[in-house]
């Protein structure tokens, strides 16, 4: 008990001590100390001003509470995005590992090993493998939206002027299509193009292993006996893959990240006069200072900090699967499903009075009478 109570107090104060060079890294540490330039130079010059503080906390402060309300809703329905993909392939691969009635049925239930549970797994690790590169592949450009601004033309002037919109109401058809296809071919040439293909791809191969699981089976046609429920889990993989997609590609508004992030820096330089007007000392704490009232310079580093705090945040929030963020999305999906593989073994249910031994006894009849197999499956249905 004493040595992990002891471990607990060092973890806690591992965790303390990590919070606060978070809270106080080198980049807050600059900016707390151009504020206090700033007030600095604000009380030597006689400088000050009054103004409604309300209206930075609204301008600043809110908007970035709001991109990070967005980024972590964002975040939480990746995780759950990840957890329905995982439990419909493992569904899709329990389908096909345990339905085939090859010569060794119902022995075969839960084998693993078998040679068309291993063709399907391996189709399954690959697309998971192409998954996870997909969206952990820093792309270059942070979202969709950049990609739209880098395909617009004279954008710097367009947002000189207010217009925001990337693709004016008043362009012509063939300057639409052309602005389309820049984007399109933008987006082609991204790293992590190839890998959602080659997801799609899998896809494909599933789907025919699909088909196929119907003969298997031993159905005569497609979703016969249940098994259009692996058309469901192709479709669902599918849907939660697009959702991965978009939440890569989409993400909080663009610009008005990087506008508080602009604001929060400008503000530490012009905000030093106002407070160095509503920091107000006693002659005793002035004195002690030496260099006049503290207030000011406390004021300007606790904006400093909260600013920036709120400000990292947003930034490590912002993309949930670059895994480089301290609450970002860890990904294992290839080696997770890779322990579903090893930890089923398969089913010894001989003598358990199920339906499986009328099938084991008409093939040992079968087997010493030297009846077809399909004479003894028909005999083992009428048991």
């Amino acid at each position: 008990m004493r040595v992990t109570a002891g471990m607990n107090m060092r973890l806690h104060l591992v965790r303390v001590l990590r919070a606060t060079v978070y809270c106080f890294n080198i980049h807050t540490l600059v900016l707390c100390a151009i504020s206090c330039m700033s007030c600095y130079v604000a009380m030597r010059m006689n400088w000050s001003y009054r103004l409604e503080f309300s209206l930075m906390a609204l301008g600043i402060t809110i908007p970035l509470t709001f991109n990070i309300t967005q980024a972590f809703t964002r975040r939480e329905r990746a995780l759950i995005t990840l957890a329905e993909m995982k439990a419909s392939i493992i569904a899709l691969y329990w389908q096909h590992r345990d339905w085939p009635q090859d010569d060794n049925f119902p022995d075969s239930l839960g084998n693993n090993r078998s040679a068309w549970a291993v063709q399907f797994a391996n189709v399954a690790l690959e697309f998971l493998t192409h998954v996870q590169q997909y969206i952990t592949t820093p792309e270059g450009y942070e979202s969709l939206s950049e990609i739209r601004l880098r395909a617009k033309r004279s954008t710097l002037l367009a947002l000189s002027l207010g217009d925001t919109r990337l693709q004016p109401v008043g362009d012509s058809d063939s300057l639409a299509a052309s602005f389309i296809l820049r984007v399109q071919r933008i987006n082609r040439s991204l790293p992590g193009y190839t890998h959602i293909q080659a997801a799609y791809g899998c896809l494909s191969r599933m789907s025919v292993m699909n088909e196929q699981l119907t003969f298997k089976a031993r159905y005569s046609r497609g979703g016969e006996g249940g098994l259009s429920r692996s058309a469901q889990y192709l479709r669902y993989l599918m849907a939660q893959m697009e959702q991965l997609r978009m939440i890569k590609i989409y993400r909080t508004p663009f610009m008005l990240r990087y506008c508080c992030s602009v604001l929060i820096h400008i503000g530490a330089i012009v905000l030093g006069p106002y407070f160095v007007h509503i920091g107000v000392c006693d002659a005793d704490a002035t004195e002690l200072w030496g260099l006049g009232c503290p207030a000011p310079f406390i004021m300007a580093c606790i904006y400093a900090v909260i600013c920036m705090l709120l400000l990292n945040v947003q930034d490590t929030c912002e993309m949930p699967f670059d895994m480089t963020g301290l609450d970002d999305v860890f990904m294992e999906l290839t080696d997770e499903f890779a322990d579903v593989l090893e930890l089923e073994q398969p089913c010894q249910i001989e003598g358990d009075g199920s339906c499986f031994d009328a099938i084991r006894k008409a093939a040992r009849d079968a087997e010493q009478a030297g009846v077809p197999q399909q004479s003894a499956d028909t005999a083992a249905g009428m048991m």
